[in-house]
């Protein structure tokens, strides 16, 4: 056995009780003031744990109390570990925001950090297993209640209790990554029913509980995940021969009943559960990988460097997202929704394969461990492990658990313990890796205070955000360009919306009547952020105020290959071409915008475009009593947009349907 279970009552030690308050605090890290309020608070937390765990291990090591042996390393997975990193580094160079791609070796080297000194502490026996998978259990019971205790209080509310139940996020932000992290928690409760009966029956409470909030919350990766996992360990408790075979029939048939029952009430209440059979979501998904793929094909070698998928995907295009906001520029895109082939646009063939071989690699070492490991308990954890590995790979492929920390923690203890065990069974590395106390040091506190230093300049950056959304929704431009001011450092030029925070700051300027300097920050904006189509309409707007024609014509053309259906790109052109007196130009292309429009410039810029596309028209008519007739409607601005209006339902070019309706006046 590789791992003794600790006998009752035996004290936990330092590194035990480091990971479980670590465990049961993460859940309620969390701050409104930011505006992610738990990805940067939720870095800094690990942060700040791996340097106490870490700096007691250094201590220890000085005071001869512990042996740096790092051997492990030579281990597969963290050679895909550490060929990431680099890739992340190198990436740098191609990067058009280095901001992003700083930010994400930050982020990725300190959950490296955290998995190796994990499987360190685990091969040393600092750290117990039963101990660490018990922490695990109890941030799943603590992040499981507070998300009840949500759905409680939306249950006591006056609203719509299915229709609101989606929005149900607990600390994690949404219900899908709720859902993710409570599955990601489920081989630790399984394996928790090994700890005695009020161990047992607490994790059976927890593991029912999950399994009814992730249906609840109809997340339908998660579920074809569960669905993934009890398939595996349904097959192995088949196979198993040690089990009691009345009580697994039980446990079998029971299971039986309660899914086709669950299935049977989710069926007849398709209405309540619309969020599981909707499409929208995939179809929306579809059109991301579409344009992912783009990328990749342009980009497939080296990627476009880290963090900054967001900024290079609507290059590809808006027109063919079936969402109206992403289309109108209302709402950004700042993932893919499938983690791998974020992985392929960012960092090229190689980091994508260094990291879809971390997971291979889990997972082989899992297989070898279940055909080697003859111990019942142990073979049964990494079943599950195994299972809910290949789970978090389907989640990963329609969802975005690498962004977050939480779930990065859960999977790399997964993968340490994983290791550790991998390491104790077949461990045949003949020279071991012995680091002296001033080679632990560089390699461990570098990454810890990049990301110290890091996370503390962008927490400043989205709280001065948080402060420059309500200024400019109430207009009060001066603290808005006060506020843009302080938000931007080296470390900070974009806000998590993908917008630039130069643009805030040009959009006030610009309100204010400061044009020149608004265009030097739209200008700004346009170096981050190339592709951002209200960046494009704005540094337009600044060049047709200055009295540029050209410039403006050229970056609303932009802003319209991007998003055809962008209305105030293509409003702001037609006024250009209509104050270049091309009214024909003009015409045309307000013609295109819909006519149902919202915008309240459309109904304004239509009737004086209108009137002046009629004159011209009729300035080249012979019939000089045509011509007539038709000049003395032109100037009542409403009955011409009335008839442009009627030309539009009877699909009739309006100068046609305009000359022919006048011999009914």
């Amino acid at each position: 056995m590789i791992f003794n279970i600790e006998p009752k009552g035996k004290a936990l030690n330092i590194f035990d009780r480091l990971y479980l308050f670590f465990f049961i605090i993460l859940p309620f890290i969390y701050t409104d003031k930011l505006v992610d309020p738990v990805l940067i608070p939720r870095q800094f937390f690990l942060t700040v744990f791996v340097f106490i765990v870490g700096s007691i291990i250094f201590l220890n090591a000085r005071a001869k109390r512990m042996i740096i042996d790092f051997t492990f390393l030579k281990l597969m997975i963290n050679v895909s570990f550490i060929v990431l990193l680099i890739t992340i580094g190198v990436s740098f160079f191609l990067s058009i925001v280095i901001q992003e791609s700083i930010y994400l070796l930050s982020k990725v080297a300190i959950e490296f950090i955290f998995f190796m000194i994990t499987t360190f502490l685990l091969i040393q026996k600092k750290l117990n297993l039963n101990s660490l998978i018990q922490s695990v259990v109890i941030f799943a019971s603590i992040s499981l209640f507070l998300a009840l205790f949500q759905v409680m209080k939306l249950a006591l509310s006056k609203n719509d209790f299915f229709e609101n139940v989606v929005y149900v996020g607990a600390t994690f932000g949404i219900k899908n990554l709720l859902a993710s992290i409570l599955f990601l928690c489920i081989p630790f409760l399984l394996h928790s029913f090994n700890y005695g009966k009020v161990l047992k029956i607490f994790s059976i409470t927890v593991g029912l509980l999950s399994l009814f909030l992730i249906w609840l919350l109809q997340t339908k990766a998660v579920i074809i995940a569960m669905i993934v996992l009890a398939f595996i360990l349904l097959i192995y408790l088949l196979k198993e021969k040690t089990i009691n075979k009345v009580g697994f029939k039980i446990v079998l048939v029971s299971g039986i009943i309660i899914f086709f029952m669950i299935s049977a009430v989710t069926l007849q209440n398709r209405q309540k559960f619309s969020h599981i059979f909707d499409k929208k979501s995939s179809i929306e998904r579809l059109f991301i990988w579409d344009n992912s793929i783009e990328m990749v094909k342009e980009n497939f070698v080296f990627g476009v460097g880290a963090g900054n998928w967001q900024i290079h995907v609507p290059k590809y295009g808006l027109d063919k997202c079936p969402t109206y906001e992403i289309r109108e520029g209302m709402r950004t895109l700042q993932r893919p929704h499938n983690d791998f082939l974020w992985m392929l646009c960012e960092m090229g063939v190689l980091g994508f394969l260094s990291y879809v071989s971390i997971f291979i690699l889990g997972l082989y070492y899992l297989i070898q461990l279940l055909i080697k490991h003859k111990d019942h308990e142990y073979s049964w954890l990494h079943l599950c492990f195994f299972a809910t590995t290949i789970g978090y790979m389907i989640i990963g492929f329609v969802d975005f658990p690498l962004e977050r920390i939480e779930h990065q923690i859960i999977l790399f203890v997964i993968l340490s313990i994983t290791s550790a065990h991998y390491y104790h069974k077949f461990n045949q590395f003949k020279t071991p890796i012995l680091l002296q106390n001033s080679t632990f040091g560089l390699v461990f506190f570098a990454p810890v205070l990049l990301s110290i230093f890091v996370t503390i300049k962008r927490a400043a950056g989205e709280f001065h955000s948080q402060k420059i959304y309500i200024y400019e929704h109430n207009a009060n431009w001066q603290k808005l360009i006060k506020e843009a001011d302080n938000a931007m450092s080296s470390f900070y030029v974009m806000d998590p919306m993908s917008a630039p925070i130069e643009w805030y700051k040009g959009v006030a300027l610009f309100s204010q009547g400061n044009i020149e300097v608004a265009k030097i920050s739209f200008e700004k904006a346009y170096s981050i952020h190339p592709y951002n189509i209200h960046v494009l309409n704005n540094l337009a707007s600044c060049y047709e105020s200055l009295k540029d024609h050209d410039k403006a014509i050229k970056f609303y053309l932009k802003a319209l290959y991007i998003s055809s259906e962008f209305e105030e790109a293509r409003l702001n052109l037609s006024a250009v071409y209509f104050n270049m007196k091309q009214f024909e130009k003009s015409f045309e292309v307000i013609d295109q915008c819909n006519t149902n429009s919202k915008d309240s410039k459309y109904k304004l810029f239509l009737s004086a475009i209108l009137s002046a596309f009629l004159e011209l028209k009729l300035n080249q008519q012979t019939d000089l009593i045509l011509k007539n007739k038709g000049l003395a409607i032109v100037s009542d601005k409403e009955k011409i947009v009335q008839i442009y209006f009627e030309s539009k339902a009877k699909n009739i070019k309006f100068d046609i349907y305009f000359l022919n309706s006048l011999n009914s006046f």
